[in-house]
């Protein structure tokens, strides 16, 4: 699609990706998280990989058309952050919960034949973490963990300075874990993270306890929204999903001891109405005092988050070059 260019070690323009169920955010972007042109889809469920693609080559098209507009110059570099199971070694999406018929997918090739540019590639939470280190709360922190709260819970964590980013392709996807205290209400077993605290989890918890209050069609955005109105019945479902999320917190508090903990997008939108929570059941299940708590913060990025998602995987790859594989 683009012409290859001959791109110099601190290439500059960024064709950016942040590809979730939810919405696929396509960006045109800088090294310095400036975002000129942004654009977005909502995927189908169970589409195919090749007609995502499609979409994606579509899509692309209308966003550099809006940079040209611009006079802006062609990308250097695409940068994506992916919702999945991520093979970074072989550059293949294993399997996503966002997007159930996938498997195997052949991710980075496919992105780099469709737009004949250098490709990097990074799960949704390290990005986030990258995104974090570049431009929010982590700048000036060497150890600290981040949490995607998006449609499945995912974290990463950076240590003396560094971001892992496991070789594993399932590393990180602590969404699956089942919950000690909460049973499902359809009485089939106990809740597991993500079904209680995602973005998905919150509102169908919020459906299932409180029906006669919500819109069948109601959104998380709505809920935080609602929640930061002071709506008791937002409040409480934002407050039981920091709950359970802070108790399961503990064994990786007590093996990181990270500085901080930073939470994702959209619930950093709801502020302390989630961190509080968040930390209060994180203390309590560590039996750690507050002087050895790590802070627990709501990502100050705020909506811009998913957009330096997407550009962070390249960025990060040119600014710390030895970190990368």
């Amino acid at each position: 699609m683009l012409q290859a260019q001959k791109a110099g070690a601190y290439a500059n323009y960024i064709l950016g990706m942040n590809i979730t169920a939810e919405e696929t955010i396509l960006v045109y972007g800088n090294q310095s998280g400036i975002i000129s042109e942004r654009i977005s889809f909502k995927p189908e469920v169970n589409q195919s990989f090749q007609s995502f693609l499609a979409l994606i080559s579509q899509h692309s098209d209308k966003l550099l058309n809006l940079a040209r507009a611009q006079h802006l110059p062609l990308p250097e570099r695409v940068s994506v952050s992916i919702a999945g199971n991520y093979d970074a070694q072989q550059g293949i999406l294993i399997s996503s919960r966002d997007f159930p018929a996938w498997k195997n997918e052949p991710l980075k090739s496919q992105l780099q034949l469709l737009f004949n540019l250098p490709v990097f590639v990074e799960k949704n939470a390290v990005a986030g973490a990258q995104a974090e280190k570049l431009f929010g709360a982590a700048q000036d922190l060497r150890d600290f963990v981040f949490i995607d709260l998006g449609h499945n819970l995912s974290m990463a964590f950076s240590a003396q300075g560094k971001i892992f980013s496991p070789s594993n392709p399932h590393a990180g996807a602590v969404g699956r874990v089942r919950l000690c205290q909460e049973s499902d209400t359809s009485g089939e077993g106990p809740l597991t993270l993500n079904e209680q605290c995602s973005s998905v989890g919150m509102v169908r918890q919020a459906l299932a306890t409180q029906a006669s209050h919500w819109d069948p069609q109601v959104t998380v955005y709505q809920i935080i929204n609602a929640a930061r109105n002071d709506d008791p019945y937002a409040i409480e479902i934002l407050g039981k999903a920091g709950t359970s999320l802070g108790h399961h917190l503990a064994p990786y508090i007590h093996l990181l001891r990270p500085e901080a903990i930073i939470l994702g997008f959209p619930a950093s939108l709801a502020g302390e109405i989630f961190s509080e929570p968040v930390f209060k059941a994180a203390q309590q299940s560590t039996g750690l005092g507050l002087d050895e708590m790590p802070r627990i913060i709501p990502s100050p990025l705020g909506a811009r988050l998913p957009e330096l998602q997407a550009i962070a995987p390249s960025i990060h790859a040119t600014r710390y070059p030895a970190d990368s594989k």
